[in-house]
């Protein structure tokens, strides 16, 4: 092989090398998929992995229907990555498996994107771990999410997230909403019930139309507007950035600036 062959051979590993983590993972995949009959279950617990996640409630659905997508910077690694979905009682159980492994260059990627529907206001437990999250139209849920956008629409119970990073957007909750929030922006639409910020490292907090209490415990960085709630406002500690208040028909209480 001469030099330049040679030269550009190196240009291409190196490239390869260093493609985005999204972009090396979807060189090589492969279909995950499966169906759990949810006749008579009352809660889907998703335990997610790399990858991104959406769940969707659907309307006279019997089943909990998942479509997978693995995906990995090498075809060897394809066949490690599994999806287990099973019953047990009256509870379906969605998990992702994928093991650890170690590559000689670089960083293995590996991630399984899914797709999963349940019946619509089914109740349910989400940990996920990395990539972009979306929840819609399901009954009480908890979310445990470690990094990656996160958004939920049209719970129909109570709502309760912890998030690590990544901006969180909440919108039409029956019932009402707590949020544990380490980084990034949090907004919260249309809730029915309370609300309460346990925590907030970082980030903007923007709440509107909530027809309780709303409640910050915690604010370490970033500002706080509230706007249209028909409790009691209580901000308990805020870091920087102001809190900025608008249309409440209770009590207000911030502390002073």
């Amino acid at each position: 092989m001469n030099a330049p062959t040679v030269a550009a051979s190196l240009a291409l590993a190196l490239g390869a090398a260093l493609l985005p983590a999204g972009l090396a993972a979807q060189q090589h995949s492969s279909p995950r998929d499966a169906v759990v009959d949810a006749r008579g279950a009352t809660r889907v617990r998703v335990d997610a992995g790399a990858g991104s996640l959406r769940i969707e409630g659907r309307s006279g659905l019997r089943e909990v229907r998942i479509r997978g997508v693995a995906r990995a910077s090498d075809r060897k690694y394809l066949d490690a990555m599994r999806l287990v979905a099973d019953r047990s009682g009256s509870e379906v159980r969605v998990a992702v498996e994928i093991p650890e492994v170690r590559a000689f260059f670089g960083r293995a990627q590996r991630v399984l994107d899914l797709v999963i529907e349940v019946p619509e206001g089914m109740a349910v437990d989400v940990d996920d771990s990395s990539g972009e999250a979306e929840i819609h139209r399901v009954g009480a849920l908890r979310v445990r999410d470690s990094s990656g956008e996160l958004r939920i629409e049209d719970v129909r119970g109570d709502l309760d997230v912890t998030d690590s990073s990544g901006n969180v957007s909440i919108a039409r909750v029956a019932g009402g909403v707590r949020v544990t929030d380490s980084s990034g922006e949090l907004r919260i639409r249309d809730v029915r019930g309370g609300v309460v910020v346990d925590e907030d490292s970082s980030g903007e907090i923007d709440v509107r139309d909530v027809r309780g209490d709303v409640l910050v415990r915690e604010d370490g960085a970033g500002g706080i507007r509230v706007d249209g709630v028909g409790g009691d406002l209580t901000v308990r500690d805020d870091g920087s950035g102001g809190v900025r208040v608008g249309r409440v028909a209770g009590t207000v209480r911030v502390p002073r600036s």
